[in-house]
């Protein structure tokens, strides 16, 4: 299999020819390309009127700028609540950029969509009050929801039209590290939902849909395959990650796995301790043969050429050592 074929193979819960490596072989488009939805580069206002602050530490990606609130009063939003032009957006001058060089023969094209239904109600509300709000107001919080779900789905539409990809991203992180920010059933009533509806859209334009979630999402694995996403990713270890490939793996694919939290994910992790968490993620969850991509990084500064250097080991031993698993 070439690595369209393979990373195809791994999101269909078959047998792929090795472990790929994920983001080392695909066409990202979207994401912070989308400066409607995230603030031009280094923040910004974005189309919501949310303000994004760019730090250092964050290695210049923008996270929203504290105590600045657009909703205060979430029964309010229908007033106060504005979405972005969409067809004001240049689509046209991002795919062209993004999709430079791209062989759709040989590789597989995402869209990732960031700051999706409970992301971006704390980003309109912050997080404390957007928290509260889904305690105190849920069906003013539902309703908020569902009007981003059919902005989202207005962002698949133009996707299809000006990228036509493989696969449909879906950003919304909805935990910590240990534990969801919601119960279960709160996540169930309130956001599963939207979730489903944006991936039936996403499907109905011949796109995979993939939930991207970071944090502990363990308990909430039967919803996303309830929803119809076909692959979670950025998995984290907190979670136990080679039982849901056990236990689910016919029904939902698993990418992630590296510690990227602990010390294999700092900038200070030298060589070894990144072969060896590679290794430990390739041994462990690579070995049901299907249902696991991998993906890790490390937290490193952009200016820091000694954790660039680690950054490029991390992913060619990443490749290296998923080629080999075409040998056990």
């Amino acid at each position: 299999m070439n690595a369209r074929e393979n990373y195809l193979a791994l999101l269909n819960h078959e047998k792929p020819d090795y472990i790929p490596n994920v983001f080392a072989e695909i066409c990202v488009c979207g994401g912070e390309g989308e400066t409607f939805e995230n603030g031009p580069a280094g923040g910004g206002e974005d189309g919501f009127g949310c303000r994004w602050h760019a730090t250092k530490s964050t290695n210049g990606q923008p996270v929203p700028e504290p105590n600045y609130i657009v909703l205060e009063d979430v029964t309010a939003w229908k007033d106060i609540v504005k979405f972005p032009d969409l067809d004001r957006f240049d689509w046209k001058a991002m795919a062209e950029s993004q999709t430079a060089g791209f062989n759709r023969n040989e590789q597989v094209m995402e869209y990732h969509s960031w700051n999706s239904q409970f992301l971006r109600l704390t980003h309109l509300m912050d997080f404390e009050n957007g928290l509260c709000a889904l305690y105190e107001e849920p069906e003013a919080c539902f309703d908020l929801m569902s009007a981003i779900t059919d902005y989202k789905i207005r962002i698949i539409e133009r996707a299809h039209d000006y990228f036509k990809p493989d696969v449909f991203v879906n950003y919304d992180d909805v935990a910590t590290e240990r534990s969801l920010f919601v119960s279960r059933k709160t996540y169930q009533e309130l956001i599963k939902p939207h979730h489903k509806r944006m991936n039936d859209a996403a499907k109905a334009y011949g796109m995979i849909p993939v939930q991207h979630c970071c944090g502990y999402y363990q308990d909430i694995i039967e919803d996303f395959i309830d929803e119809g996403a076909a692959a979670w990713q950025a998995a984290q270890p907190s979670n136990d990650i080679e039982w849901i490939i056990k236990t689910y793996g016919d029904r939902i694919s698993v990418i992630g796995g590296y510690d990227t939290q602990g010390l294999p994910g700092q900038p200070t992790a030298t060589a070894e301790q990144i072969i060896a968490e590679v290794t430990r993620c390739m041994n462990t969850y690579g070995k049901y043969g299907r249902s696991y991509g991998f993906f890790g990084f490390l937290l490193e500064d952009a200016d820091d050429q000694e954790a660039v250097i680690k950054t490029e080991l991390l992913m060619s031993e990443a490749t290296r050592q998923g080629y080999a698993a075409l040998a056990k």
